[in-house]
């Protein structure tokens, strides 16, 4: 069962991320302007943040 919730899950966040990257360009034909750079730092950084403090839960929750 945790294995086809993470699947769905990560399929979930897969759609979303790509809808946040692609979403911006198809809007402004290509055209990158410095505040989608910084939304896409931002973005970058607060997933890997999650998937640090994900694994990190997951490592705990085993543990115990």
């Amino acid at each position: 069962m945790k294995i086809i919730r993470a699947i769905i899950f990560g399929a979930y966040m897969a759609v979303c991320l790509i809808a946040l990257v692609l979403g911006p360009l198809i809007v402004l034909h290509g055209y990158r302007a410095w505040w989608l750079d910084t939304f896409y730092a931002v973005l970058a950084c607060a997933v890997i943040g999650g998937n640090i403090s994900h694994f990190r839960s997951g490592q705990q929750n085993s543990h115990s």
